[in-house]
């Protein structure tokens, strides 16, 4: 039977219909979009003179109706991870990695698509438009088009299983993260903790309907025990369970393994490498990254760690004569290192965490937030609860422009709760479209998981979280100021995946500056502003431990370049050799934090986990326009939404950048904010 609207809340047109969308839709809307799409290029085969209506066109309404329903579920997924929606998500997944495995080595439509780059009148089109073309031409060659028949068809089996294999490891992850778990009974156990992360606990707690407090492996959980509690062997505990989550050892080893999902993907990708005449995996993402070689990539990690070792070397004697003085044991096991970094903060700055905490409630920072995009950008956030949302939590916003009208929509979805994947993330609801006579505005979801609100005291976040939502609204902007109206390539879909964290991590400078920081940061009894003494600190606190931390994620991406050069490798000894080659603080040989590394088998960052420290570079750069013209000065911001936001993958960001900034990159500015002299 043909589904409809009328059938099928997927494929009603405009906003999702959450509160009719159930798991058993999933499936026949996936396939009705399949169906469709095969009927259009069907009709692109059979073309002798294709125009850019009849395939451009053609194929990005098609493609942008199969999005829709897509996009729907797998949010669902994300957000409300029932053994219904695994089930739905699963199998729309694997039968959407064989469709467009299945398009993307499709000769004819290929063909097609070379026709239109070969056009006289190709030069003269919209700059979109060509990079649109181009884009798909190089797709379709990286996903092996032009391979003789049986390598094609192995790469096609590649790409299933790989798609397969990183959906298994979240999951593993999730539920490693969600089953292990300790209940207490006693707060004395929980000596340390402050009311606000004791109130977390006891809401988990009530979640599970049982008394006292209850932490899992999530992270607000897993920050506050590793953070602030006084018992060492609690910290341990949480500390072991936490780095192998997932994997072979601790104490649910060999549960949740993804050691052999690893090994296997890791084996794949190079085989798809090795199919398309790359040297290794590396060589093959990074063909269309701003960065040119895995060289490159190489010594700009390891220049990042010549530059910050010595000053981590310090912080870290530092940190253990401090923690000596006070009775710890040295020298400092990892399950310690957070705990007296707090309590350092806090003796050196006058500052912490959960000091802080009172100034950041959430409502009054997303005040901050919207001011801001509003003085930058000219927008207004309208709420509208009318709109169906997934969960009674979540709100839906209008993004009004200068003109009064809507530009965009945006989806919140803020506090951590059970059956959601953690961390935070945007993603993209509905893209900006604009062809065909079809017109539809960008929307965008922004999750997190952040504490919630508990009995009598609104949610107030760390500071932490405060840069973290300033750095999600900084995806969410990139996406909803597009001017673009071809999906491939408008907002952030076609950018550099080493670019494309450029806007995120330039937002973050607002949570840090005193102008910005005066809007929002107010206590949450007396709505007094952040005293002097704890802005002084947290400026400070900007650059505190700033090269140690410098080191890990350079030790990160090192590690994931190394396991997407050497696939053969073992991949802990890699984790293991980089730590011992980069870090100054030791991981302990139980240490398996790769198995639950979703940015690389889960999360689209493998080999491009250095794309965080690249986009920085560049982000730390752009912010400097802005503290030497003013933080909220429009005629930065509109020239930041001109030729970076709204233009999207239209240009490559090399040129955007460019055409903002007017020089290249500086490494300065990066190795500043560290607090490490260049």
């Amino acid at each position: 039977m043909t589904e409809t609207e009328n059938t099928n809340p997927l494929l009603a047109p405009g906003l999702p219909r959450f509160t009719a969308i159930e798991p058993e839709h999933a499936m026949p809307a996936i396939e009705q979009g399949l169906a469709d799409y095969r009927r259009v290029i069907a009709d692109i085969e059979q073309l002798d003179d294709p125009d850019y209506a009849s395939v451009v066109e053609a194929e990005t309404l098609a493609d942008d109706a199969l999005d829709t329903a897509w996009s729907s579920i797998s949010h669902l997924h994300g957000v409300n991870n029932t053994p219904e929606w695994r089930e739905a998500y699963q199998q729309c997944l694997e039968t959407m990695t064989r469709f467009h495995t299945e398009r993307g080595q499709n000769p004819k439509l290929f063909r097609a698509w070379q026709m239109l780059a070969e056009r006289d009148d190709f030069s003269s089109q919209p700059a979109a438009l060509r990079a649109t073309i181009e884009h798909e031409l190089r797709e379709f060659r990286l996903s092996g088009v032009n391979l003789p028949d049986p390598e094609r068809k192995r790469f096609a089996e590649i790409n299933l299983r790989l798609s397969e294999l990183g959906n298994r490891f979240g999951n593993h992850v999730l539920d490693a993260t969600e089953g292990y778990s300790e209940h207490f009974d006693d707060r004395r156990a929980l000596d340390g903790l402050p009311e606000s992360e004791l109130d977390l606990l006891a809401g988990m707690a009530r979640q599970h309907d049982r008394d006292g407090w209850m932490a899992n492996l999530s992270f607000p959980a897993f920050r506050a025990i590793a953070t602030y509690a006084n018992n060492r062997d609690l910290r341990e505990r949480f500390y072991r369970a936490f780095v192998t989550r997932a994997s072979d050892t601790g104490p649910q080893g060999g549960q949740y393994d993804n050691s052999p999902i690893i090994r296997e993907m890791l084996a794949l990708r190079q085989e798809q490498a090795d199919l398309l005449g790359f040297e290794h995996h590396a060589a093959m993402r990074l063909s269309t990254r701003m960065a040119d070689s895995a060289d490159q990539v190489e010594a700009f990690l390891r220049d990042l760690a010549e530059r910050a070792r010595p000053m981590a070397r310090e912080q870290l004697e530092e940190l253990t004569e401090f923690a000596a003085g006070h009775g710890a044991p040295t020298p400092l096991a990892p399950w310690d290192i957070g705990y007296w970094s707090e309590k350092l903060r806090d003796e050196k700055l006058g500052i912490n965490q959960e000091k802080l905490k009172p100034w950041f409630e959430l409502t009054r920072v997303f005040d901050g937030l919207f001011t801001t995009a509003r003085d930058l950008f000219g927008l207004e956030f309208s709420a509208d609860d009318a709109i169906e949302t997934w969960h009674e939590d979540v709100h839906f916003f209008h993004v009004i422009g200068q003109d009064g009208e809507p530009v965009a929509g945006l989806y919140l979805d803020l506090y951590a709760r059970a059956g959601k994947f953690g961390g935070a993330w945007m993603d993209v609801c509905r893209t900006r479209l604009n062809m065909g006579g079809r017109e539809q505005l960008p929307v965008a979801y922004l999750t997190c998981n952040f504490a919630p609100a508990s009995e009598g005291q609104p949610s107030l976040l760390t500071h932490d979280d405060v840069v973290t939502l300033f750095h999600e609204f900084g995806h969410c902007l990139h996406h909803m100021l597009t001017r673009v109206g071809i999906p491939t390539v408008g907002g952030i879909n076609g950018v550099e995946w080493d670019a494309v964290e450029l806007p995120s991590q330039l937002m973050e400078g607002w949570a840090w500056e005193e102008d910005a920081l005066a809007r929002y940061a107010r206590h949450v009894e007396t709505g007094e502003p952040l005293p002097a003494d704890l802005l002084k600190g947290l400026k400070a606190d900007q650059q505190f431990h700033g090269a140690m931390a410098l080191v890990r994620q350079v030790e990160f991406a090192l590690t994931d370049l190394t396991l997407h050069i050497e696939p053969d490798a073992d991949p802990v000894e890699v984790m293991r050799r980089i730590n011992g080659e980069i870090a100054v603080i030791r991981a302990p040989e139980f240490n398996r934090h790769l198995m639950s590394f979703s940015h690389l088998f889960d999360g689209g960052y493998a080999a491009g986990y250095y794309s965080y420290l690249w986009a920085e570079q560049l982000a730390r750069d752009a912010f400097e326009l802005f503290i030497e013209q003013g933080l909220f000065d429009r005629r930065c911001g509109e020239k930041l939404a001109r030729e970076i936001l709204e233009v999207g993958a239209s240009r490559p960001m090399a040129e955007s950048w460019q055409a903002f900034r007017g020089h290249e990159p500086r490494l300065e500015p990066l190795l500043k904010s560290y607090g490490i002299a260049a």
